[in-house]
């Protein structure tokens, strides 16, 4: 794998938990120690209010398909995954589930099973699915066999359990963009230049798959060396059989070393590789789908901070456009979902964050994040380029109760703005420009206040 480049800034933080949070993710969600009982019922609810402050989008120019959207807000500031209100409290996460040792058939198996019921792009289109449903068989010294629903061996922060070490309310733009797969059937109609349209279907990946995977963690002393490899399905998670011949092969390598504790409240110093391809149907065609990712992270005593960096070629989802969900005339037809298909689209983008722990039950968070997409697409006027700021705090109320709260400051840009050019059927290249930049610079900041309770 190519060497990553890595920013070499360092954003330390001054937002629940009276302790840092630092885990082997792959293990302590793929296995159970020997005292785990044959069956354990636990869950989480997440309530969140989230608050964008923006205006509809003004001064939109030319023929009625573009200007009809004048006073709409874009969807970037609609809040989703139902994407009506700029402001909605909803219990974002609800899950319940049961894990333990299949001792009445044999002890070298474990199962791990998740339901989720909460307002969130895994239930966008249901009200209650499946997150996680897999077993462990643990015959082979050295690898421990894997199998079913689950998360894939990919970046650190789609690996964190949510609900106890996740010290924000939303992810990054560049693990949301690249790793939490959208699964799109092709439609009829004319596409923007280097865009293919269709309709986004199902579940968002949740960043997990069905497939196979074997993993293990080696420690001596201090150290501890681990790995991962998966053969997943590729295909949307609401479907156990695949949609096509190919499967997806996902590797993570990692080391860490071990300062103190154990679990997921454990502190330490890590670093992680990871590579992951495959292949996506759409309309009748398999295309390249590549993710690969590095990164690091520190914990101890009262700081902590991290960061990695992803990028992606083909399958790029490139949202919907016009990027509005209002059809306020008849005579308008409905924003199309969009997605660069070919492997010579490229994206990319990292993070760097960090929080400091200033009373027992208090930490404050800092985190900035850049996402490029489209960086090497054939059509230049399609690339984006998000940056965020967010500033966040956490307070513990008890062991099962905590409360976050994050702002995060948004900004888009369009780099290659010059290279828009005529649409004959809405605009003209100095309307297209213009509208562009309107759009881009309406990005809405975000307040999240989010309670965690686990049960």
């Amino acid at each position: 794998m190519k060497k990553y480049a890595l920013p070499l800034a360092l954003l330390s933080g001054l937002v629940i938990s009276n302790s840092s949070h630092a885990a082997d993710w792959i293990s302590l969600q793929g296995t159970e120690p020997a005292s785990t009982p044959n069956a354990k019922i636990w869950g989480f609810i997440q309530p969140t209010y989230t608050y964008i402050d923006s205006s509809p989008v003004t001064g939109l120019q030319g023929k009625v398909g573009i200007t009809t959207y004048n006073n709409h807000q874009q969807v970037s500031n609609l809040v989703g995954p139902d994407l009506d209100s700029t402001q909605v409290i909803q219990l974002f996460r609800a899950r319940l589930g049961m894990r333990g040792i299949l001792r009445p058939v044999d002890d070298r198996i474990n199962y791990f099973v998740l339901l989720e019921g909460g307002r969130n792009g895994v239930t966008r289109d249901q009200s209650i699915a499946f997150t996680d449903a897999s077993m462990t068989f643990n015959y082979i010294p050295g690898a421990h066999i894997r199998a079913g629903l689950f998360k894939l061996p990919t970046g650190e922060e789609a690996l964190t359990g949510v609900h106890v070490a996740y010290n924000y309310v939303n992810y990054t733009n560049v693990t949301d963009g690249l790793l939490n797969e959208r699964d799109m059937t092709a439609k009829a109609g004319t596409a923007p230049a280097g865009l293919a349209i269709g309709n986004v279907m199902g579940s968002l990946s949740g960043f997990r798959d069905i497939g196979i995977e074997a993993f293990n963690t080696f420690r001596h002393n201090r150290w501890e060396f681990g790995y991962a490899a998966m053969v997943s399905n590729g295909n949307n998670i609401n479907f156990i059989r695949d949609n096509n011949s190919s499967k997806d092969f996902t590797g993570r390598l990692q080391v860490s070393y071990v300062f103190n504790g154990a679990g997921p409240t454990r502190e330490d110093v890590n670093a992680f590789i990871w590579h992951q391809e495959g292949k996506r149907t759409f309309g009748g065609t398999d295309y390249n789908r590549m993710r690969e990712g590095t990164g690091f992270k520190y914990l101890k005593d009262k700081l902590r901070f991290s960061g990695e960096y992803i990028r992606g070629a083909g399958m790029i989802y490139n949202g919907p456009n016009p990027p509005f969900v209002d059809i306020p005339t008849d005579n308008v037809a409905a924003p199309s979902d969009t997605m660069a298909l070919q492997d010579y689209n490229k994206a990319d983008g990292w993070y760097l964050e960090g929080g400091y722990r200033f009373l027992p039950k208090w930490r404050a968070n800092l985190k900035y994040d850049v996402y490029n997409r489209l960086t090497n697409s054939q059509q230049a006027a399609n690339e984006r380029d998000f940056k965020t700021w967010t500033i966040g705090g956490e307070y513990l109320l008890n062991k099962s109760t905590h409360f976050t709260l994050t702002y995060e400051i948004r900004k888009a840009e369009v780099p290659n703005v010059q290279a828009i050019q005529v649409n004959a059927a809405t605009n003209t290249a100095a309307q297209a420009q213009s509208n562009a930049l309107d759009i881009a610079n309406n990005l809405g900041n975000r307040l999240s206040v989010q309670m965690t309770y686990i049960f």
